[in-house]
């Protein structure tokens, strides 16, 4: 999952469940999420709700991005690309997973997280780029990447 600003906002209902789900000793697979804002210290939404999740294991991994924080900017996109093997065990198809990528918020990081799934797919999956390309729409197809963006 990745939100970027409030585009966060509805995967808080996604950990929640989750986080009942794992109270009630029901096993839940892994989530990945992926937060971009310019600022930690005044734009990370839900952010002590998620550190908590992090530690209790209802997010197995996040990939935070602050863009004005540091001199270099740091998007989600790049966060994507250090945790390609990840993202390409979830999506992919020699695992056997069947991972589900949700991207929330403004549509100008559309292209680049695409490409971030498409390149982990032809380094972690083997696949040609085209294939890659092809299999996301077809992911698209089975709403297994939704993207809700405005």
């Amino acid at each position: 999952m990745a939100g970027l600003g409030t585009g966060a906002a509805p995967f808080r209902a996604f950990m929640q469940h989750r986080a009942m789900l794992a109270s009630k000793n029901i096993p839940v697979g892994p989530m990945l999420y992926y937060f971009g804002s310019r600022h930690r210290s005044e734009e990370y939404l839900y952010g002590e709700e998620i550190e908590a999740f992090l530690q209790d294991g209802v997010i197995t991994h996040a990939g935070l991005a602050f863009s004005r924080d540091e001199k270099r900017k740091v998007y989600i996109q790049h966060k994507m690309l250090q945790d390609g093997r990840m993202l390409s065990d979830m999506l992919g198809q020699q695992k056997g997973q069947k991972g589900v990528f949700y991207l929330c918020g403004p549509t100008w990081p559309v292209p680049d997280v695409f490409e971030a799934i498409v390149g982990a797919l032809v380094e972690y999956e083997g696949m040609d780029r085209t294939f890659a390309e092809q299999y996301i729409e077809d992911l698209k197809e089975e709403e297994r990447y939704v993207l809700e963006v405005y």
